[in-house]
């Protein structure tokens, strides 16, 4: 039998989307908070700076493994109450990380948070988008997608803030109690789930799941090649004074906060392939800044971040019509395994493509070039997706006429 959703009004969809935007702030505040923090447990940990790679690819790794194997069985479980157990262990793993100082126990730790965190989106994002109409889609999904802009602007000006004048720990200590706090929100707001079913909903991996399931995660391959270098970018190469860097983050989240509600509300306005084409040319407009030698960092950071959203929520809205309602948590999950996967294959790439511990002209330029033509490939595979989905819905109707 089919699921039958539920209907909400706006104003308590809205409510619901609030909930889980704060449950993906937390998550995401967790995940990437960790690599500023561990330049101030290095000295503890009696390890250096650059063992954060470590720290981040320990996460990753038990943030695929989890992906993929919650693409099986997620739909045999009941998704709220696997969302209240995620924040639970995830605030707990945190927690555990401040009374070790034992480089391996913090890496295993870092595993295991990966292994719940890399499930979290996809279970919160399919019980929002399974409650919201198909027209309000768009609109929600980047209500929830802001809520990673909002870990520039308040999450990680406070997690340094923290660990300047009170210590690592206490920044540690912050995210495991949001982790607490997102649990009776959860329990409040977040609808009861349908009773899950016994059987694997019939969603394979085939090359059109993988095509659908990867176009997020390809979107986001050209801004995460430079994501890694953004700082050193900035203050190395376009003469930005270290100080000002909490405010050019803090322009830059408050820009793709907007243009992700501003990108939610043209979804059900423009094509899809117009905004994945204006966004796209944003996107490359911002590397030209400083690939021809101009030092206007705000207007580099304000472009940069708010066209990358822009991809995000763009790419999102072709593809949130692909699974299944009572497919969409499996499909969540290999989405986020993906995700983590082909961020971490970018940021090793910066890593090949700028070599050294300068910023050079030439290496920079050639990791911009492979950044923008790989920002280009984002229309054309709109028009792919939205060829293959035309072609799915046309096919139950000639095979009616049949």
């Amino acid at each position: 039998m089919p699921l039958v959703t539920p209907t909400f009004n706006h104003k308590s969809l809205m409510r619901i989307a609030i909930v889980i935007a704060f449950v993906q702030f937390t998550n995401a505040l967790e995940y990437m908070a960790l690599t500023p923090i561990f330049a101030f447990m290095a000295d503890g940990f009696a390890v250096p700076v650059s063992f954060s790679g470590y720290v981040s690819g320990m996460y990753t790794l038990g943030a695929v493994l989890s992906g993929v194997a919650a693409f099986y069985w997620i739909d045999l479980f009941n998704k709220k109450q696997f969302l209240i157990k995620n924040m639970l262990l995830l605030g707990a793993l945190t927690f555990l990380s401040t009374l070790t100082t034992h480089f391996h126990t913090l890496l295993a730790l870092r595993f295991c948070a990966g292994l719940v965190g890399g499930t979290t989106m996809g279970v919160g994002m399919s019980i929002l988008i399974n409650y919201a109409p198909v027209n309000l889609r768009g609109k929600i999904l980047a209500t929830v997608i802001a809520s990673f802009s909002m870990v520039s602007i308040v999450g990680m000006p406070a997690i340094l803030f923290l660990c300047t004048h009170y210590g690592w720990h206490t920044a540690l200590w912050l995210i495991s109690s949001l982790c607490l706090v997102s649990l009776p929100l959860i329990v409040l707001f977040i609808p009861k789930d349908t009773a899950p079913s016994r059987v694997k909903v019939n969603l394979s991996i085939d090359m059109q799941t993988l095509l659908f399931a990867s176009c997020t995660a390809l979107v986001q391959f050209s801004p995460m090649l430079i994501i890694p270098i953004l700082t050193p970018l900035m203050t190395q190469y376009m003469g930005t004074q270290q100080n000002l860097l909490p405010l050019l983050f803090l322009s830059g989240g408050v820009v793709g906060s907007l243009s992700t509600k501003i990108t939610g509300i043209l979804t059900s306005r423009l094509p899809s392939l117009m905004l994945a084409t204006i966004s796209t040319l944003l996107f490359v407009a911002s590397l030209l800044i400083p690939a021809m030698g101009y030092h206007n960092t705000f207007l580099f950071i304000t472009l940069f971040l708010g066209a990358s959203y822009s991809r995000l929520v763009s790419a999102s809205s072709v593809i949130i019509h692909y699974p299944k309602d009572e497919q969409r948590a499996s499909f969540s999950s290999l989405q986020t395994a993906i995700m983590h996967l082909v961020t971490t294959h970018a940021f090793f790439l910066s890593s090949l493509l700028l070599p050294g511990l300068g910023i050079t002209t030439e290496n920079l330029n050639i990791l911009l070039v492979v950044s923008a033509l790989a920002a280009f490939g984002f229309p054309v595979m709109v028009i792919i997706l939205q060829k293959k989905l035309a072609k799915r819905t046309i096919q139950p109707d000639n095979l009616a006429i049949d």
